[in-house]
């Protein structure tokens, strides 16, 4: 939705001391209020705070702050955590005197499930360039009043590289101190784990068409599934972690619909030097669970060297990754090659299978070599089979020798008479 800006939140951006505050009072909140409403009613809210400080007015942001109020940024020294600390913040650089004209890039607010609770997001021009601004709103009483803010300067991504090289990059409201609301520990372990697995982050903001994620540099900014699903991808190629470098800050709206949680960390990716960054994410309640749905990592210069710190708190190298295990086909191939093996092996007995045949061609067309033969192998091998086909040769012959017998004792020579004996012979004998 659009709406025309504010900044009593910049104005909290000013300076800022770290404090106390009280834990939130649970209260009755209220019957349900139409979303499209109380986003309308929490943008108005956010019109008036602009419209205060561009007249350097800032006793009458009173009542359009919650307290407590946490404030982070825009520079390393700016964190609040209470109304008073705040305004007096933003009393040292707005007034009668040093008015500041703030004019709103475009203001998006998305109210929670039953309208008690909001968040929004705005690039306001103001003295010095553009500024970010992440803002969590309350109703109560159909009243609405800011309860936490993040705000950072946006330079470009030139400007980033060249203050690294410095080491003046540092973490906006980098010396805030640790406070968690109780009922924000779950959104708070969340947060611990996407800063190593960042799938854990770029899951939930690309289910969510009203999701939102800023980035530090001027231009950094991906609106819904698309937008998120195509960022968060070259996060994963880039192997992005985060470490922690200061404290981690978290609180539940009094409906319990929203959740923020916010910490100084240093960013790695891959081949890119360590950046040092502010990280404020919004949770939504998913039934018992927490699911983020903005997004907002700012950075502040500061003087050369003031960096150096942060940087030298890194998170562990990436994972290496594992190397696949052989595919299922790799067994298969090594058994193929086993069988072509073993063929080829059949095959080297081929020609001794041929050769052995050629040996018994060879023995037919020589008949007295294969009589030799035949009485080897009936000597050693098939002696019952070879020594039937014997047996009838040997009954041939007998009958041939009783006949030659005979002939000689006839003193007959020619052989066609002892045939005609054989056969006489033959019968007598039957």
């Amino acid at each position: 939705m659009n709406l025309r800006p504010t900044l009593a939140l910049v104005a909290a951006i000013a300076t800022a001391c770290g404090g106390g505050a009280p834990a939130v009072k649970q209260k009755d909140i209220g019957p349900p209020v139409d979303e499209k409403q109380a986003e309308s009613d929490a943008g108005g809210t956010v019109k008036e705070i602009y419209a205060t400080i561009s007249r350097g007015n800032t006793d009458n942001l009173f009542s359009v702050l919650s307290d407590p109020l946490f404030v982070f940024g825009p520079r390393a020294l700016d964190a609040t955590a209470t109304r008073s600390d705040a305004l007096v913040a933003l009393g040292k650089v707005v007034g009668a005197k040093n008015k500041k004209q703030l004019s709103s890039g475009k203001l998006e607010v998305v109210a929670s499930p039953g309208g008690h609770s909001a968040w929004a997001f705005d690039v306001v021009n103001a003295d010095g360039g553009p500024i970010a601004v992440m803002v969590i709103l309350r109703n109560d009483d159909d009243l609405w009043s800011v309860t936490a803010a993040a705000l950072a300067r946006t330079p470009s991504m030139k400007d980033v590289r060249a203050e690294l090289k410095k080491a003046s990059i540092v973490p906006p409201g980098a010396n805030a101190a640790a406070m968690v609301d109780p009922r924000a520990e779950a959104a708070v372990d969340k947060f611990k784990r996407g800063l190593l697995a960042q799938d854990v982050w770029g899951d939930d903001l690309a289910s969510r068409t009203e999701a939102l994620w800023i980035g530090p540099s001027d231009g950094d900014v991906a609106r819904g599934k698309k937008e998120i699903k195509k960022r968060w991808q070259t996060r994963l190629d880039a192997e992005t972690r985060m470490a922690t470098t200061g404290k981690v800050t978290a609180e539940v709206t009094p409906d319990g619909q929203l959740a923020w949680v916010t910490a100084p960390v240093t960013r790695v990716e891959k081949d890119e030097d360590p950046l040092p960054l502010r990280e404020f994410a919004v949770f939504e309640k998913d039934g018992e669970n927490w699911k983020m749905i903005a997004l907002h990592e700012a950075l502040s210069v500061d003087a050369p060297g003031a960096g150096a710190a942060f940087v030298k708190i890194l998170p562990p190298a990436a994972a290496v990754k594992e190397a696949p295990p052989p595919p299922p086909e790799e067994p298969k191939e090594k058994k193929k090659k086993k069988k072509k093996k073993k063929s080829s092996d059949e095959s080297s007995d081929e020609p001794k299978i041929k050769k052995k045949k050629h040996s018994d061609d060879d023995e037919e067309t020589t008949p007295k070599k294969k009589k030799k033969h035949d009485d080897d192998v009936e000597a050693d091998e098939d002696k019952p089979k070879k020594k039937m086909k014997h047996s009838d040769d040997d009954s041939e012959s007998s009958e041939d020798k009783p006949k030659k017998k005979k002939l000689s004792d006839d003193d007959e020579s020619d052989d066609d008479k002892p045939k005609k004996k054989k056969k006489k012979h033959s019968d007598d004998d039957e």
